[in-house]
């Protein structure tokens, strides 16, 4: 990992091919299988560009994205496929994700902007998410970014414990938890990229 760090500095380019081979990778090992974090990578770097975020700061963003469920490796996938809804200690154990990625990805402190979407992307902006009950503006902008990306993409693709949304059930259920589990303004930035878009 301290290479990959080093080359995010020094040659952000070619670090970024690398990492997006590793998330192919980890898309095959973890939950579902099926290429999600290269989706939430997708949707998180246009919500970024939408915001005028820098080229440094976009390259952190997909770095980011690319490694959000890196946690999840090693999680019992009979309680990550499991068709009915989990029990308490199931689920405390899902949520343990975010500090196990964060803390396998511990090389990553020289660029804490990553680490920090890592760590931060299932914390609710109303303060009731994990796992450390942040709110709004205490929320570090990479979290928010992803927790809208990685919802939509979760809603949008098929999961075993619910039926797939359609891309306005899932829409209208940004809006529904804009400012509750979600910034406002990134979700407004999400939906007017969609709504220009198609």
């Amino acid at each position: 990992m301290k290479e990959i760090v080093r080359a995010l500095k020094d040659k952000p380019e070619q670090a970024i091919k690398e990492l997006r081979e590793i998330g192919k990778t980890l898309d095959s090992i973890v939950p579902y299988k099926d290429g999600h974090s290269q989706r939430v990578a997708k949707y998180a770097l246009m919500i970024a560009e939408e915001m005028g975020l820098s080229k440094d700061e976009l390259v952190k963003v997909e770095a980011s994205a690319l490694l959000h469920d890196l946690g999840k490796i090693g999680i019992d996938e009979t309680i990550l496929y499991k068709p009915v809804p989990l029990t308490k200690k199931e689920k405390e154990e899902i949520d343990k994700h975010v500090l196990r990625g964060y803390h396998i990805l511990s090389g990553f402190t020289e660029i804490p902007e990553i680490l920090n979407g890592v760590k931060t992307h299932h914390e609710f902006y109303n303060g009731s998410g994990y796992p450390k009950g942040l709110k709004d503006g205490k929320i570090p902008l990479m979290g928010r970014i992803l927790a809208v990306a990685d919802a939509y993409d979760a809603m949008t693709s098929k999961r075993p414990y619910r039926k797939v949304f359609t891309k306005e059930q899932a829409f209208s259920e940004l809006q529904k938890l804009s400012g509750i589990q979600f910034d406002e303004e990134i979700v407004g930035v999400f939906l007017q990229i969609f709504s220009t878009a198609h």
